[in-house]
């Protein structure tokens, strides 16, 4: 899927073989190094001019590169300079500025090669001369040949020059043949014509065919030169190819993420997928029910039980793909807020590993696949599908249990798929192991439910795939009463869990409303503050230009009755002294007044000489001077 979204063959066939990063801090690298072209929000055509290695490997070997190739490769320079300039002033011109500049190899080409893949005439002096007598000469043997079949047209079946070979014939009638003396070349199908050189022109162009050799050995010589400039520099050439086939993979890794609406992995110790997906069923699916899944260092392993078809197999695929996108450098398709421990390791024991030719069984190949798991180190990640379902339940369920709690005691991140029950209890009563699995209700939802087993309901589904009435209650009497019971237990813990649920999430959106109102109360007191600001700042400018003013007055006419009754008058109305309170210091949980508010409410915290008092379930933080005693004022 990746490599559909590149531009240049080789990317293709690169992605097709490459393998995820080794250490977290190279996947951090690369992930940076998308993200910092993805935030360009340009998409930048690329190409190469031949297959990398082509150069280096074959050159050598090489008499000379053809006029083709000289001109597929001076376009490709022009290209790389033309991209290097282009992105010189950009945040991302780290990504070009390792390109080389092939100014002076693009002059030569173009002084040498015409854009129709041909030498110049110019190219050196000996190739002008040769060229010069070539015109000339050819001009003397059209000349004469158009005299000779002016002068007889009646000896001819055609009055124009045919050019047979390389060299220039004139049409005989086949009865006079030997009226036009020369070297006859061929004859036409039918026999009637007769394809001859006249003598006239023979030593011309003997002389145009020596010309010819002479040119074609002067072109080997320029091209030979030219040559040797690219295998001078074929080594910077062949790194400039490879960085551009890895332009094209960061290139093809953002069009994918954008194509998936995919986000930048975020590494931690814990696994925690919201709304993940697997590229595939999106793909495939219109509405598809996205993973929820979180697992802590405290409980590495999780047992996935529920129906068949129900998404429990999907489930292992989804994270382990997820691993697997993230090591390799890629936006993964989870929502904002995930997170991925970086795993050294991912092992996966999915599907029917059965080899006729390595005389393996489905139970021995499975069996070889956990023994491989059970090697691997404390950072790995292990995904098990239908853990030992290949043998007896007794078995089996002994087996399965004894090998999660070996990858309990190596702290390996399991996610193991079962429909056996003695494994579900098993799992409930270790405090290192999660129980989870796909909610079914009249159909399966797909959908993970974490902390509660889920029955297989191989009978409904049996049901609704069509098994007779009788047959489902024939198997209903075989089944334990016990195991019955149990499965009933699931599925009303199920129903349990998904009410809470319910309730939670209406609690959730309660809650973001309420933050939602108090962020916009704040904002709106905010805003009044500011405005009071502003008023007070413009009375108290006013102010100070009424005081320079009576001042002013004062010193004019002196400290007369009638100025002193003014000043006085002036400072009674504008200048009204506030009142200064003194510092209060409440108790956790005593009532208080808040002075400006004029309101009554609990002080419930303090810190740092400042109280947070609750107002009808609106906090305020509030300065000691601001609040006064209710028994005081009582």
């Amino acid at each position: 899927m990746l490599a559909d979204f590149c531009q240049i063959e080789a990317t293709k066939q690169k992605i097709r073989h490459f393998l995820p990063f080794k250490t977290q801090t190279a996947v951090e690298l690369e992930l940076n190094r998308v993200n910092d072209l993805k935030k360009l929000g340009e998409f930048v055509q690329l190409n190469i001019p031949m297959e990398p290695g082509f150069l280096k490997k074959e050159l050598p070997g090489l008499l000379y590169l053809t006029e083709e190739q000289f001109v597929q490769l001076k376009d490709w320079f022009i290209f790389i300079n033309n991209l290097k300039n282009r992105f010189s002033k950009t945040p991302v011109k780290s990504f070009f500025n390792k390109l080389k500049n092939y100014h002076d190899i693009v002059e030569r080409i173009t002084a040498n090669i015409d854009d129709d893949n041909q030498i110049r005439d110019k190219a050196t002096d000996e190739l002008f001369k040769i060229r010069t007598r070539k015109r000339r000469l050819k001009n003397n043997i059209q000349e004469t040949l158009n005299n000779l079949l002016m002068n007889r047209s009646n000896l001819f079946t055609d009055t124009n020059i045919v050019e047979r070979g390389g060299r220039y014939v004139v049409p005989v009638k086949r009865n006079f043949k030997k009226d036009v003396p020369g070297i006859v070349h061929s004859y036409s199908n039918s026999g009637e014509t007769v394809f001859i050189e006249p003598i006239e022109i023979t030593d011309d162009l003997a002389t145009l065919m020596e010309l010819n050799e002479t040119e074609k050995q002067e072109i080997e010589k320029i091209l030979k030169n030219l040559t040797q400039i690219i295998l001078s520099q074929v080594d910077e050439i062949e790194q400039d190819i490879e960085i551009i086939i890895d332009l094209d993979l960061l290139f093809a890794k953002i069009r994918y993420a954008e194509d998936l609406n995919a986000t930048m992995p975020v590494f931690t110790d814990t696994l925690n997928i919201i709304s993940g997906f697997h590229p595939i069923l999106k793909r495939v699916k219109q509405n598809v029910v996205y993973l929820n899944l979180k697992i802590n260092s405290k409980k590495r392993i999780l047992l996935i039980s529920g129906p068949n078809a129900g998404g429990k197999t999907v489930v292992l695929k989804t994270v382990g793909l997820i691993e697997l996108m993230a090591k390799c450098g890629l936006f993964i398709p989870v929502g904002e807020g995930s997170t991925i421990p970086f795993y050294d390791n991912v092992y996966a024991d999915i599907g029917d590993e059965q080899s006729i030719e390595s005389h393996l069984s489905t139970f021995a190949a499975h069996v070889n696949q956990i023994k491989e798991a059970l090697n691997g180190n404390e950072s790995s990640l292990v995904l098990l599908d239908e853990l030992m379902s290949q043998t007896s339940v007794e078995e089996g369920s002994a087996l399965a249990s004894a090998i999660m709690e070996e990858f309990a005691r190596k702290k390996s991140t399991v996610l193991a798929t079962t429909h056996n029950e003695n494994l579900k209890i098993f799992v409930s009563k270790r405090s290192d192991m999660l129980n989870g699995g796909m909610e079914f209700t009249d159909r399966p939802t797909y959908r993970l439910i974490l902390g509660i087993p889920q029955p297989s309901n191989a009978l409904k589904l049996a049901s609704k795939l069509g098994f007779g009435k009788g047959v489902i209650e024939n198997a209903l009497k075989y089944l334990d009463k016990d195991k019955m019971s149990l499965n009933k237990l699931f599925e009303d813990l199920s129903k349990e869990l998904k009410a809470v649920q319910e309730e939670r999430q209406k609690l959730s959106v309660l809650i973001e409303d309420y933050e939602l109102r108090f962020n916009e109360l704040n904002s709106k007191k905010r805003k009044e503050l500011e405005e009071l600001k502003t008023k007070y700042k413009r009375e108290l400018i006013q102010a100070k230009r009424s005081i320079e003013k009576l001042i002013k007055d004062l010193k004019k006419q002196g400290p007369k009755p009638e100025a002193v009754r003014e000043m006085r008058r002036f400072f009674d109305e504008k200048l009204q002294i506030d009142e200064v309170y003194s510092s209060y210091y409440p108790k956790i949980g005593e009532i208080v007044r808040i002075r400006d508010l004029k309101r009554v409410g609990q002080v419930i915290e303090e810190q740092g000489g400042k109280f947070k008092v609750s107002l009808e379930n609106i906090y305020y933080w509030v300065d000691s001077r601001d609040i006064e005693s209710i028994k005081a004022n009582n």
